[in-house]
């Protein structure tokens, strides 16, 4: 008893601190080497047991359509931890409602109804999560080549993505940049830098990129023999962390999880080191790529710090 108490208390705790019950596509945090259409399989029947406990309402017994549906929960639980490693993903199930329900008894007004409204919010809730997967099942699908997820440091101090040569960057025979979203807010950020140099770079960057993308809405163009540009977007809301680098790294371990060989192409030392101890490949961008302006600024801080010698 005292163990079940303990638990109701860690369930209810988790479910209150619970904000935005939303999961969006690049937000899901996978298990690893899942696979989404089995995932999609297992998924599926939850709600088909949800939407049951509604069909078998009519003149049942209180208690049976409490327990009933209390076990179900587990079940739907069950499944997805095994398919998501975010745990505001399951504690979804540990709302409120869940809590009446838990404790209805005699006194309770129209449990039934209460059940059987719960039951249909979080067999919508599944579909959602569904939805989620079949979305990113058609992303994955939507062209070849190995997986190259950029940061913003890439687009701003090295040769345009167009003038790269990816496949030899990568040592692949086709290559999918990727550019998170995270990456092109940088770029917004970066157009109001103090730096003139950098904020007219950041400017043409994203008109660039969006006489390229916007026809596609962010799906992928070819920009080289054998490598394409997209930008992942969602189709709603987005949960934005505070945390930009690991945003980033978030979409890199989501691609790894659903079995993609993703490399991380980046010329910042802190988000590198960051990746690594993560288990995300990194290819350090090649230095023969920097634009020339960077070089001579280098290069003239070089001989200026020589000269205070």
């Amino acid at each position: 008893m005292v163990r079940l108490k303990n638990r109701v208390r860690v369930l209810r705790q988790a479910s209150t601190n619970t904000a935005d019950p939303t999961i969006r596509l690049m937000a899901l945090q996978l298990r690893d080497s899942i696979n989404i259409p089995n995932s999609i399989s297992g998924l599926r029947p939850c709600t088909t047991e949800l939407r049951n406990i509604v069909g078998l309402s009519p003149g049942v017994d209180v208690a049976i359509h409490q327990n009933t549906y209390l076990n179900v929960v587990d079940k739907v639980e069950a499944q997805l931890r095994n398919v998501f490693m975010d745990p505001t993903v399951w504690n979804h199930l540990y709302g409120d409602r869940y809590w009446i329900i838990y404790a209805a008894g005699e006194a309770t007004p129209r449990p039934i109804m209460l059940i059987n409204g719960e039951a249909e919010t979080q067999a919508r809730y599944i579909d959602s999560l569904v939805n989620q997967l079949e979305h990113l099942g058609k992303w994955l699908d939507a062209t070849d080549g190995e997986m190259a997820v950029l940061d913003t440091h890439v687009l701003l101090h090295f040769q345009p993505p167009e003038q790269v040569d990816w496949k030899t960057v990568t040592g692949t025979d086709t290559v999918r940049i990727i550019l998170p979203l995270r990456v092109i807010e940088e770029l917004d950020m970066s157009k109001y830098r103090e730096r003139d140099d950098i904020a007219d770079r950041a400017r043409r960057l994203l008109s660039q990129l969006w006489a390229l993308l916007s026809p596609t809405a962010g799906g992928p163009v070819k920009i080289r023999e054998g490598v394409t540009i997209e930008v992942p977007v969602d189709d709603g809301p987005r949960q934005r962390t505070l945390d930009a680098d690991q945003e980033i790294l978030n979409q890199c371990l989501m691609l790894k999880a659903v079995g993609q060989a993703v490399r991380l192409i980046s010329d910042d030392t802190g988000l590198s080191i960051r990746a690594t101890a993560q288990e995300v490949t990194v290819i350090p961008m090649p230095e023969h790529y920097l634009r020339k302006k960077v070089k001579v600024a280098e290069a003239a801080d070089t001989n200026s710090q020589i000269n205070h010698l």
